[in-house]
């Protein structure tokens, strides 16, 4: 797993998971994280 924090402290009022395993966590309206799941296993996208 990859943990992006965009705000410290944060306390998630929502999330959301992604078709691509991707969890978008939410204080209120704001983006405050993501959780990429299985980050070590993924490839890159071909332009």
């Amino acid at each position: 797993m990859l943990y992006i924090n965009c705000k410290k402290p944060a306390r998630a009022t929502d999330s959301e998971l992604t078709d691509d395993d991707v969890i978008i966590r939410y204080e209120d309206d704001e983006v405050i994280g993501l959780t990429i799941l299985h980050a070590s296993k993924r490839k890159p996208r071909a332009a």
